[in-house]
């Protein structure tokens, strides 16, 4: 016997008034005159001596249509009305370049390539003049998988560029996150890379939009990161993101030009860091290119026990086979050693209402030197792009991942009093992860009427699977708090290890998925989104010491989402809002009774709106929003039955600002709050949920003087701020909040940089919103050689 227990809405509706708004959209289109058609521009800039001309403004003279070259002197002005146009190139402070083009309609044509009359020099002293926006990055096809500007956008993200992170010295993937608003980034206990985004946890396992096992990155690779707000179901699934959001690790891409620079770090706890990022081209045509970036990493610890050993290469490579396709491979090799933190499961029979109430200080490891994880990562990603025609182009990705834990001892201590708790370990290893994510996507640029429509049609299909060894150690140990804590010993754990039996489990699960997007300009100003997903998840039966289990299941979901933006000001000012759904596959329950429950899956519905900004010719670039997240159909007992009514709601505000407010200054600010409450379940209604802040805060000022005397030299203060939160679900333990303040200072040549960092200068003792102790204060120094 079987029970279904309804979904809270049910989604075949939702579909049916997608489809009918996107319908009636079309047939408005066809009732239409047509309007002057539009195309886009492209092209590249380089200074007198054939260098790319990197962050210079290219505009369409007589409109605000525009574009700030990228790093390479690539730029795209899209939606540019048909004819004859002037192209303005214009380095600040010096006279502007024009170029006569013409622009096809419903076309990307390919402007002259720019030369500036200025050199690479003269560039490198207006660049550290400030006068640009150096950390506003926006420009993405990643979020929506179309090529949509930030204000043609309905959904709110973030971006963290390579220049800010290298401003920073960030050398943790971690603390490259803190620079975007609402997120409390956190490492698990053996150093997995994860954050909290609109109170939903989130992991790093999404690179370049495709799914992939990355148990911890090298920032080396990083181009930009982005952080994509709210449920993203429609365009990402449901295997790798939360209800919250994700975070998409945008790698370093090959160019034409030689270039490169190798860099060394050293600093607090033992801090020794060596990286290289070098491009080449490998043939006189400039189509095969190369870009290999590496990193070799080794640090200490603040605590009496630790250590992090981390190997990096990821090499890149870009065949141009015509004006039509364009091939690309990547690798990412990462070796990692790192010692595991101990992670307190219980404090219940304490009577501890604050983490400052444990009588263990934050230096003090309840591991050993040798109690660590041995992690070898292996990813690799195929693509193929290829231009149809002027309104048609086709991307095909494949990515295939190859994780192995070799070992990974972790702590958990199991506090049986205020004084005394037992360190019970869990050995994992080798665990092994298995995936492959390929994808087609079809993207169309065109017109139906006077409504300009971009489509997006894809295909997704990811499969991923598992093998786990995993033997409980058990107790190690009996700590008094009033004697000196010793480090486990290693021979001890495998002596102990070698007496218990161990679990050898086989998992696999697959998706199967299509999806289609359709941004539509029902006028210059006004643009909605319509979008759907379909989903078949497949779960295989877990294999158990060479048994198989009965959980195998399938299920099938339905993902929508809705947008609409208002250009109040184009180019400059827009009003968004947004419906997205975001799911979990739920598996089917054995009840008391005998029957088996088959339920929904679980649905997260968001709400949102507020205002997009890039004014002033994108110095002040900013988002402000609310939203509102609910969750009506998770799974909860009542009566020792497992029922699908349960209830959770998370809704907040987030502001965002990244400026360049004067001449030499940059700024990144945000503040979020985040209120996220358990609604219906079988306990601890109307509870916050356990682990998650209400309030965070982050800032980076950064300056660069631009007189004569201080030419060159910078500095960049900041820091964070994140609210208490509860430890359990109880509500009864609390994780306290924390400031962090950092600081830089540097000397920034076209060809050296010196840099000077410090990261929690007041030395405060902090824990992450996971319980687990961050580092106390670090000083690192850090010079760049650039070639």
């Amino acid at each position: 016997m079987k029970k279904d227990y309804p979904h809270h809405v049910s989604a075949l509706p939702r579909v049916i008034f997608l489809a009918a708004i996107w319908l009636i959209s079309f047939q408005c289109a066809f009732a239409l005159d047509p309007d002057k058609g539009r195309g886009n521009v492209r092209g590249l800039v380089q200074t007198s001596d054939g260098q790319p001309a990197g962050f210079v403004n290219v505009s369409i003279k007589g409109s605000s249509k525009g574009a700030l070259t990228g790093e390479q002197g690539e730029y795209l002005i899209r939606n540019v009305a048909e004819g004859a146009q002037t192209l303005v190139v214009q380095l600040v402070g010096y006279a502007a370049v024009e170029v006569a083009i013409q622009v096809l309609p419903d076309e990307t044509i390919t402007a002259p390539v720019v030369s500036l009359k200025e050199n690479f020099n003269q560039l490198e002293e207006v660049q550290v003049k400030g006068n640009i926006n150096r950390f506003a990055d926006k420009e993405t096809d990643y979020v929506a998988r179309l090529p949509l500007k930030n204000l043609e956008n309905p959904q709110v993200y973030s971006a963290v560029n390579k220049d800010l992170i290298s401003e920073q010295v960030v050398t943790d993937f971690k603390d490259a996150l803190r620079n975007v608003a609402g997120v409390a980034p956190v490492n698990n206990p053996a150093g997995g890379t994860g954050a909290t985004i609109r109170g939903f946890s989130a992991t790093t396992t999404v690179r370049n939009g495709m799914a992939v096992q990355i148990y911890q990155s090298d920032p080396i690779n990083l181009e930009r990161v982005e952080v994509i707000k709210g449920p993203s179901g429609t365009l990402f699934g449901s295997s790798l993101v939360s209800f919250g959001g994700l975070i998409n690790q945008v790698t370093k891409k090959p160019f034409e030009t030689f270039k490169g620079e190798v860099s060394y770090t050293a600093g607090s706890y033992e801090l020794s860091r060596f990286t290289a990022d070098v491009n080449t081209p490998l043939n006189a045509g400039k189509t095969l290119l190369l870009r290999v970036n590496a990193a070799a990493h080794s640090e200490g610890t603040w605590q009496t026990f630790g250590h992090n050993r981390r190997y990096t290469a990821t090499p890149s490579l870009l065949y141009k086979v015509d004006d039509r396709l364009t091939l690309t491979f990547d690798a990412e090799l990462n070796a990692t050693n790192r010692s595991t933190v101990a992670y307190y499961q219980n404090l219940n029979k304490t009577s501890y209402t604050n983490f400052k109430d444990i009588p263990i200080g934050s230096k003090t490891s309840l591991g050993g030197e040798n109690i660590d994880a041995d992690l070898t990562a292996l990813n690799y990603a195929l693509g193929a792009r290829y231009t149809i025609n002027s309104k048609w182009t086709s991307q095909t990705n494949v990515t295939i991942g190859n994780n192995r834990i070799e070992h990974s001892n972790q702590i958990y201590p199991n506090w049986i009093s205020d004084t005394t708790f037992n360190r019970n370990i869990s050995n994992y290893g080798p665990r092994i992860f298995t995936s492959i994510n390929a994808q087609q996507n079809f993207t169309g640029n065109f017109n139906i009427g006077r409504l300009r429509n971009r489509l997006l049609v894809g295909l997704d299909v990811y499969t991923f699977t598992s093998q786990l060894r995993f033997t409980d150690v058990g107790t190690y140990d009996v700590v008094s708090t009033n004697k000196p804590i010793p480090g486990i010993n290693l021979d001890k754990v495998n002596a102990i290890l070698a007496t218990k039996t161990n679990s050898n489990n086989q998992t696999r699960l697959s998706t199967y998925s299509a999806y289609a997007s359709d941004v539509i300009n029902l006028t210059e100003r006004l643009i909605v989104m319509l979008s759907v997903r379909i989903d078949r998840f497949v779960n295989n039966a877990t294999i158990t010491n060479g048994v198989k289990g009965a959980n195998d299941y399938k299920q099938t979901a339905v993902s929508p989402k809705f947008g609409f933006v208002y250009q109040v000001a184009p180019e400059q000012l827009s009003i968004f809002g947004n419906y997205m759904n975001g799911f979990q596959n739920v598996a089917p329950v054995v009840q008391p009774d005998g029957s088996t429950s088959t339920f929904k899956p679980l649905n997260a519905n968001q709400w949102e709106f507020g205002l997009k900004a890039e004014a002033f010719n994108r110095k002040l670039t900013g988002t402000v929003s609310y939203y509102d997240i609910s969750i009506n159909n998770a799974t909860r007992v009542e009566d020792s039955f497992t029922i699908q009514d349960g209830q959770q709601k998370s809704k907040g505000y987030e502001f965002e600002v990244v400026a360049n407010p004067v001449a030499g200054m940059n700024i990144v600010a945000g503040y979020a709050k985040n209120d996220n409450k358990v609604v219906k379940a079988a306990a601890f209604e109307g509870n916050y949920v356990a682990q998650v802040p209400t309030d965070y805060a982050n800032v980076w000022i950064s300056y660069k003087f631009t007189g004569k005397t201080l030419r060159n030299f910078g500095l960049g203060l900041g820091g964070n701020y994140v609210s208490d939160c509860y430890f359990e679900a109880a509500n009864l333990i609390t994780i306290p909040g924390y400031t962090l303040i950092n600081a830089s200072l540097f000397y920034d040549q076209p060809k050296w940089r010196v840099t000077l960092k410090g990261n929690n200068l007041a030395n405060e003792v902090t824990y992450s919103n996971w319980g687990l102790p961050q580092p106390l204060r670090q000083l690192a120094g850090s010079v760049t050689i650039k070639f």
